[in-house]
């Protein structure tokens, strides 16, 4: 694919990813503000299932607007104080899900339009995305000495995280299976 396919490509789903996952961010947060016990940790986190979707779906552009979202969110609601841990949170935002999608395209041999996505990869990527996520916002949180205790934020996220990816993968299975496509093979 030539470069400039490639950018407008990546461009487009920059686009239209970063509305979609601010609207669930911003949506998520509102609803289920209550939930927030720790710094970067829910309960309930909607958005991180969304997260590995928007990236399974835009790949590079997917993850930059997942990035962008998180770091606009972190420096103008969260913290305008601290440009550098948003930055590094919002990288981690982006990166997450997308070292998560090239780790199954190149180890697992998923092709690129998701064709052989099996239950069982799907599984094995929710938790390998759910610990990796969790990990990295929480070292970051840890190192930056905005939070004491790791192995307590890294849990709790752990859990909003796979509550999250699995509510939304539960939606989209149930939206496929309502919109009559092709069920994933076992």
């Amino acid at each position: 694919m030539a470069f400039s396919e490639s950018f407008k490509e990546n461009l487009r789903a920059f686009i239209v990813i970063s509305f979609a996952y601010a609207a669930i961010y911003f949506f998520n947060n509102t609803l289920t503000g209550f939930l927030y016990l720790l710094p970067g940790a829910h309960l309930v986190h909607i958005p991180s299932g969304f997260k590995l979707l928007f990236v399974m779906i835009g790949r590079w552009g997917g993850a930059a607007a997942i990035g962008f979202v998180s770091f606009v969110n972190a420096y103008f609601f969260v913290s305008q104080e601290n440009l550098p841990l948003d930055l590094a949170l919002a990288s981690a935002s982006g990166l997450a899900p997308l070292l998560t999608w090239l780790f199954f395209k190149y180890r697992r041999g998923i092709d690129d339009y998701l064709g052989n996505l099996t239950y069982k990869n799907v599984l094995g990527m929710g938790i390998f995305f759910a610990l990796l996520n969790s990990a990295s916002h929480q070292l970051i949180l840890f190192w930056s000495g905005t939070i004491n205790d790791f192995a307590q934020g890294f849990l709790v996220m752990l859990v909003g995280d796979i509550t999250g990816l699995y509510l939304v993968l539960l939606m989209v299975k149930f939206t496929a299976n309502w919109m009559g496509r092709k069920r994933l093979d076992p």
